[in-house]
């Protein structure tokens, strides 16, 4: 199937935006953090786990039953750093002191981007009606990004259930002045070209969270770099004004299916992603399955994309 004018556009459009925003950060070193939202659906109860290798976060009471697909009212957005472009009050100005980010990086993020901003954490995030939901996913986003000054380590689970090819893609590094991460979730008819998948449609819409740490130290000890909490996306990201390594992030992260079918097809593409079954905990680059939930302790699987 080729891509139709359309979709090259956005393609195109995409990219465009991203190097001139980028490209307008300059070379402000003195820039403070700036952190991604946090947005609560349901957000499960929390213990911490102690291990001499790795420390994580563990959640209880897994799914035992599907959940709902339904979306959220508040698009996925139930504190005080989502839900509108005014970022819980804020005006630019006001985001811009409090983040040291410079006021024109805060406008063109805003304003170009349709990102949103959670002053609690200090990150900028996307929105479920974020533009960059009709641009889809083409495979050439990855390999263009170095030219938008972006450098990451991403790895995607491919699977198929239910009559459609899904991709769960994950990424984390650097995006221009900020350090970042990102899980999208996208799918498309079997049979199609795998170049162009589909950002998913709110029925199709995942509930996921995942805390980002810079180093395997840090999350030995729990210092985190940022979290965005459970709740129903297709696309969830954050970042946060800093130089980072992307090959020493580690995000831990839960991700929940639909129903068994969905889940043993997931684990199937985790697999083969590069993943291994463990306890998603002390062991880096493993998953752990509990009902239709699967937590994820992700390292070094996949490539880097510079």
């Amino acid at each position: 199937m080729r891509l139709n004018g359309k979709r090259i556009f956005a393609a195109i459009l995409a990219l465009a935006l991203v190097v001139c925003t980028f490209a307008s950060c300059g070379d402000n070193a003195d820039e403070a953090e700036i952190t991604r939202g946090t947005n609560a659906i349901a957000a499960p109860a929390t213990t911490r786990a102690a291990s001499a290798t790795a420390g994580t976060t563990t959640t209880t009471a897994p799914a035992t039953t599907a959940p709902s697909t339904t979306r959220s009212a508040s698009s996925g957005n139930s504190n005080s750093g989502g839900g509108n472009n005014s970022s819980g009050g804020m005006n630019v100005g006001d985001i811009a002191s409090s983040s040291g980010a410079s006021l024109s990086l805060v406008a063109n993020l805003i304003n170009a981007f349709g990102y949103n901003y959670d002053p609690d954490q200090g990150i900028f995030y996307t929105e479920i009606d974020s533009w960059q939901r009709s641009a889809n996913y083409i495979q050439h986003y990855d390999a263009l990004a170095p030219l938008g000054n972006m450098r990451f380590q991403t790895t995607r689970i491919d699977f198929t259930t239910g009559g459609l090819d899904w991709r769960i893609q994950l990424w984390k590094g650097q995006y221009g002045v900020f350090g970042g991460a990102e899980i999208g979730i996208y799918n498309k008819a079997p049979g199609q070209t795998d170049e162009l998948y589909y950002c998913v449609d709110d029925d199709h819409m995942m509930y996921m969270s995942y805390t980002m740490y810079l180093t395997p130290a840090d999350y030995r000890s729990g210092n985190a770099y940022f979290t965005r909490s459970w709740q129903q996306h297709w696309w969830l990201t954050g970042f946060k004004v800093g130089t980072v390594t992307p090959a020493e992030m580690v995000m831990s992260a839960r991700i929940r299916t639909f129903n068994g079918s969905m889940a043993s097809a997931m684990e199937s593409g985790l697999k083969a992603a590069g993943f291994k079954e463990g306890n998603a905990t002390t062991q880096y680059d493993t998953y752990r399955r509990s009902g239709f939930d699967f937590y994820i302790l992700w390292y070094h699987a996949g490539a880097l994309n510079y």
